[in-house]
């Protein structure tokens, strides 16, 4: 019986029934108003009507008397001998409340309730086997009562977590220690398309592949992960983007007790992602088109203004030689930025194979030498990842290289120091191979830091602007990234190029492989 309002209606039910008496009331303190309010049953009689008007304050000498000395106070004998001022102002505030009997209900030294017995309807006094028998039945009503206002406690505290977890958006799932299903929300109804009712008591292994595994890593292996992207089937059949993260649920002790699991669908955010890389794909074909239509008007003015004045000076050698001069030199211009052009285009090919990046550095340092040697600076190679092994062209790769370690070169001027660092990184849920270019430059102007990637933008006197840009094409053909950080306190700029890492396999991977890795 753990319901307060059946417990108190069979308290005072058989208080009563037994002992036939007027009324009996049970008080319980309100923390808010610093006051005890009655709780009156339900099924309770005409004779409560009367105690519901009564409140009695903190200060009322009887809660002060129930408070000092917790014990059963009884009118008659406080009023019929000489006791101390507290108990007899006790006693008059108790015939107040027309009461005979009053007991305290205690929660660790603190009256909670207070039990008001009121005179037997035969107008005979209590005798000490009375007294007994409520003191003991009383005892063992508290004791009830204390469960019932913990299992309150926990019903509304259930109530409030229910409430919260069926508005989330997020689905949660959570699993005992044996594996099985103790919680699923609303949410996951929806994005998985299982129901609660079927799945609740049920192996996680019941779930899709890509949330059973990472809940099995974290109540097995004790391993939780943090924001980590899936991909499940959803209810019509769609691909739907998820962003995870577990943990392990521990007792107080530091046993297991289970493993819970939280993910959100990400299809609008993906949504919003294509729709900026759209955005971002039509300003830069914007500039990208004004940049090459200057590019390109300019030789074709020269070859125009020879055009025009060759009808004219046909005759005449010295200029012919010139304009075939001309002519060739500024087609050949056009032609190599037609070249760099393709380059800001990369794609990954058909099939690539697996390149220990070492392997280009190497051979791109190797191919700088006479650069090297003139500029004189100081190269330091850190390649803390001993199998830094990426799907990644090799050509390609050679090409990001060369162009970032000549702009570094080119930044320093004379002498300096070329960090190139090679380190592995968890990234996304998944491991990538990290390639860091660092100089001793002026660095990069903060203004413009963002913008060092877009096509024709450069900060040299007779820089082309594509450079970079040909290396963000590189990046982004093969699910790379590619940044600009000004180094932290000191000067210089660091280039840093992440690639998804995959294993030193010889076997070569098709293009489809190449975007799942």
């Amino acid at each position: 019986m753990l319901d307060l309002d059946p417990l108190l209606e069979y308290l005072t039910g058989v208080v009563e029934t037994t002992f036939k008496v007027e009324a009996v009331t049970v008080y319980f303190r309100d923390p808010s108003a610093k006051v005890f309010r009655p709780k009156i049953p339900t099924a309770s009689g005409e004779w409560y009507k009367a105690a519901s008007d009564f409140e009695i304050s903190e200060t009322s000498p009887l809660v002060r008397y129930l408070q000092l000395y917790h014990r059963l106070l009884v009118r008659e004998e406080a009023t019929r001998e000489s006791y101390d001022e507290p108990t007899t102002a006790a006693a008059l505030a108790l015939q107040q409340l027309e009461g005979d009997l009053a007991f305290s209900l205690v929660d660790d030294r603190v009256t909670v309730g207070i039990i008001i017995v009121g005179p037997k309807r035969s107008g005979d006094a209590y005798f000490a086997e009375d007294i007994d028998l409520l003191e003991t039945l009383v005892s063992q009503a508290a004791v009830a009562m204390k469960n019932a206002q913990l299992y309150r406690q926990v019903v509304l505290v259930n109530e409030y977590v229910d409430n919260i977890l069926s508005t989330m958006e997020s689905g949660v799932i959570a699993v005992n220690a044996a594996g099985e299903i103790s919680l699923f929300n609303s949410a996951a109804e929806r994005l998985i398309g299982l129901q609660a009712a079927v799945v609740s008591g049920t192996s996680y292994r019941v779930l899709p592949i890509a949330l059973a595994s990472p809940l099995r890593e974290a109540l097995e292996a004790h391993i939780p992960r943090s924001e980590f992207e899936v991909s499940i089937k959803g209810i019509e059949g769609v691909n739907v983007p998820l962003v995870c993260s577990t943990a392990i649920l521990k007792h107080r002790g530091g046993a297991t007790d289970g493993a819970l699991i939280v993910f959100s669908d990400l299809t609008r955010l993906k949504d919003l992602e294509r729709e900026k890389r759209r955005a971002e794909r039509l300003a830069s074909f914007g500039a990208l088109a004004s940049g090459v239509a200057h590019e390109i008007k300019n030789p074709l003015v020269a070859i125009r203004t020879f055009a025009e004045l060759l009808p004219e000076r046909f005759n005449d050698t010295d200029f012919r030689e010139d304009f075939a001069k001309v002519v060739v030199r500024e087609i050949v211009r056009i032609d190599d930025l037609v070249g760099r052009l393709r380059g800001i285009a990369a794609t990954a090919p058909q099939q690539v194979g697996i390149v220990d990046l070492r392997e280009p550095i190497a051979d791109t340092l190797r191919l700088l030498r006479a650069q090297l040697e003139q500029t004189r600076p100081t190269v330091h190679c850190d390649f803390e990842d001993q199998a830094p092994f990426v799907a990644v062209e090799e050509a390609q790769l050679k090409q990001l290289f060369l162009n970032l370690f000549l702009n570094a070169i080119e930044a320093m001027g004379s002498g300096g120091d070329l960090m190139i660092h090679l380190q592995r990184r968890d990234l996304h849920g998944a491991p990538w191979v990290v390639v860091s270019v660092s100089d001793t430059g002026p660095g990069i102007p903060e203004s413009v830091r963002t913008s060092v990637f877009d096509p024709f933008f450069t900060t040299k006197p007779r820089g082309s602007g594509l450079g970079l840009a040909i290396c963000r094409g590189i990046t982004d053909a093969h699910r790379g990234t590619i940044r600009a950080e000004n180094r932290a306190g000191r000067s210089g700029t660091t280039i840093v190029v992440e690639f998804p890492a995959t294993s030193n396999s010889p076997l070569l991977l098709t293009e489809d492989n190449v975007l799942r890795t």
